[in-house]
This record gives structure tokens, C-alpha cells and sequence, in this order.
């Protein structure tokens, strides 16, 4: 986000074009979507940056669902900061009670040997005639210690399963950091860390990666008619379908709003093209029944974008080939697969127009 130590004249001149921007595209004038546009104006955030020339230059419309979206990833994090807070209070809670602890035992330690010593002395001198108080006060100290002992040791064993919760706490909060909340699967942060790992084994490997970019049809259309529980229902049905469609090694996410990306590592782009096909198969033949008034609701469908990683190129650029791809299978419309092999090469000629919706094959390649 943008420091705030920017100059007076400076941020009115962000402010006036943010507001500007915001009209022009018929965004909704809240603080939420002037943070958006302020910061993406500013050019303090370069994700934010990208996303936002990437969505403009493919005429993305950007209506309320979609600035929720952006708005989420890049600007509210304050949940993971609270739940990092309390788990970092609670672990230095219960390192300094042990170091409390332990400085204590420590004291009584010094105790213990000082009545030993004393003990030594008292048979060092063969002077028999307080022995029995001698042995008196170093069983004492003897039992004090090993008191002192048991009280530490089982600190130290309650300490240990209060930290192995912290250590839970700390992975459930970065397993849900990387959860869409509604669907279940991956969520855009999820997403980048993902494709940027498998960039890399790519090239390490020289095994293809692919990329699907899926967007759901007219789904604000949809939403406005149905409503948004059945709209989060269509979003739900979505993730189940691709779960149930990848592999162990694919990743499903959702991209943002009604788009989802699928991550294909070790896969061409006409096997990815086979899989994006079989997809939006299974999407158009599935139905939609409200859970509230159990009637149909219709059918929805998806358009498709697919697109293969050149070795070196930039993710964004690999990402805005797909995202290209799925612009041109909805300006053909819509409930279409094409492949970057489809889209125009520098705004002169399409290399191919084999746009087609056929029936997917049933085996999936390797």
C-alpha cells in the first residue's frame, strides 16, 4: 500500500484521477474500491498494477464482485495479522514462564550445593556432632531440589504441548491463508506461489507446463437472477468439478470471483486443451437446483482459456496468454476451449481457427 508520507499535492492529484478512474469504469465509489485505485494509480504495488492493466486491456468489466476480489488480495489482511499476533503472544507467554522456571531451579540449585558443601565439611572434619542436623538440612535441600526438579520437568512437558498447539495453530492458519474460504481449494495466493514453483521445476526439468484460465458464463447475469447464495452454490459446483477432474500433481484455484485457474505441470498443451475440453463437458451437462426452494435453477456453462510456459518468460506473460485465450473463446461464444495457438499474434493474423466445442475424449494424456 502506498506510504502515507506521500506529498500533499501528490496524493490529491491520486486522489482526483482515482475518483476519475472509478467513474469512468462504473466502479462503486466506497473506501474499499478508492484504496484499489489509489494505490493502482500510485504505482506502489506493482501485482496490483499488472492485474489491473491486465483486466482493462482485455475490457473486463469491473463490477462489485470483482473489486471485492481485488480488494481481498491485495489489501485485507488484517485476520492473518490478528491470528499471527495471538500466536506470537501466547509463544512468548510461554517462553518467559519457562525461563521463569528455570531461573528458579536454578536458585535452588545453589541451595542444594551449598548444603552439600556444608555436609562435606562436617565429614571433612570428622566432627560427628551435628551430623544428624547436617544430614537433616541436605535431605532438605535434597528434596527441595528434586521437587523444584518435578515442578520443571513437568513445565517443560506442558510447554512442550502448548508449543507443539502454537506449531498447529501456525500451519492451520497458513493452510487456511491458502484456502478460498467458499470453495475449499486453493486461493489466489496459493495460486502465484504455485505456478512460480512449478516454473521452475519446468525448467529444471524441461517437462511442458500448462495453464487453464476458466471463467464462469454470464454468471453476473446469474447472480443478479438468483441471487448470490445460488450464485456461491454455481461458484462451489465449480471447484467440486475441478477437483474431481485433476490429478494429484494439478493444481485447482480460484483465480478471482467466477474465475478459476487450473496449474498442469508435465502437461502439453494438447493434452491441457483434452482436459479444458472434458471440463467444460462436465460443467454444461450438470444442473443447478436451489438448496433453499429445491427447483431447477438451470444449467451454467464455462469458456476456457489454455496456454504453455516458454522457459524464462515472465509468469505474468504466461498467465495474459491464457487470459487472452479465454478473451477470445467468450468473444466467440462462449462454452469454448481455445488455446493460445489461437489468439492474434501481434494484432495482425489468427494462426489458427479450429475454435470448436467437440466431445471430450475419456482418457486424460499423461
Amino acid at each position: 500500500m502506498i506510504e502515507y508520507g506521500t506529498s500533499p499535492d501528490r496524493a490529491q492529484q491520486l486522489s482526483n484521477a482515482a475518483l476519475a478512474m472509478m467513474s469512468e469504469l462504473g466502479v462503486i465509489a466506497h473506501p474499499n474500491n478508492y484504496t484499489i485505485f489509489f494505490n493502482y494509480l500510485s504505482g506502489e504495488e506493482p501485482d496490483l498494477t499488472q492485474t489491473i492493466d491486465i483486466l482493462r486491456s482485455n475490457n473486463r468489466e469491473f463490477d462489485e464482485l470483482r473489486c471485492r476480489d481485488l480488494f481481498a488480495r491485495f489489501f485485507d489482511t488484517v485476520n492473518e495479522r490478528e491470528i499471527v499476533t495471538r500466536i506470537t503472544d501466547d509463544l512468548r507467554n510461554q517462553l518467559t514462564s519457562v525461563l521463569e522456571t528455570v531461573r528458579n531451579a536454578g536458585i535452588d540449585t545453589r541451595a542444594y550445593g551449598e548444603a552439600l558443601d556444608h555436609f562435606c565439611e562436617y565429614i571433612g572434619d570428622k566432627d560427628f556432632t551435628n551430623l544428624e542436623q547436617a544430614l537433616k538440612t541436605l535431605l532438605g535441600a535434597t528434596r527441595e531440589i528434586e521437587g523444584v526438579n518435578r515442578i520443571l520437568e513437568t513445565r517443560l512437558d506442558n510447554t512442550s504441548t502448548e508449543i507443539s498447539k502454537l506449531r498447529r495453530d501456525l500451519e492451520d492458519m497458513k493452510r487456511e491463508a491458502m484456502t478460498d474460504c467458499l470453495t475449499g481449494i486453493a486461493n489466489r495466493k496459493a495460486f502465484d506461489l504455485q505456478l512460480r514453483d512449478c516454473a521452475m521445476q519446468s525448467m529444471e526439468t524441461g517437462k511442458p507446463l500448462s495453464l487453464l484460465l476458466i471463467d464462469i458464463d454470464y454468471f453476473k447475469t446469474f447472480n443478479d437472477t438468483h441471487g448470490h447464495q445460488a450464485g456461491d452454490q454455481v461458484i462451489r459446483l465449480m471447484a467440486q468439478t475441478l477437483q474431481q477432474n485433476v490429478k494429484g500433481r494439478d493444481t485447482a484455484a480460484r483465480y478471482g470471483g467466477e474465475e478459476f485457474a487450473v496449474i498442469l505441470p508435465m502437461t502439453g498443451l494438447g493434452c491441457a486443451r483434452q482436459l479444458a475440453e472434458h471440463i467444460r463437458h462436465n460443467v454444461e451437462t450438470r444442473t443447478i437446483i436451489s438448496r433453499t426452494r429445491h427447483q431447477e435453477l438451470g444449467k451454467v456453462t464455462v469458456s476456457i482459456g489454455v496456454s504453455t510456459f516458454e522457459f524464462g518468460e515472465p509468469l505474468a506473460r504466461f498467465i495474459e496468454r491464457a487470459d487472452q485465450a479465454l478473451y477470445l473463446a467468450k468473444a466467440k461464444g462462449r462454452n469454448r476451449v481455445a488455446t493460445e495457438r489461437q489468439i492474434t499474434d501481434g494484432n495482425k493474423v489468427i494462426r489458427t481457427l479450429d475454435i470448436t466445442a467437440p466431445e471430450p475424449k475419456k482418457q486424460r494424456c499423461a
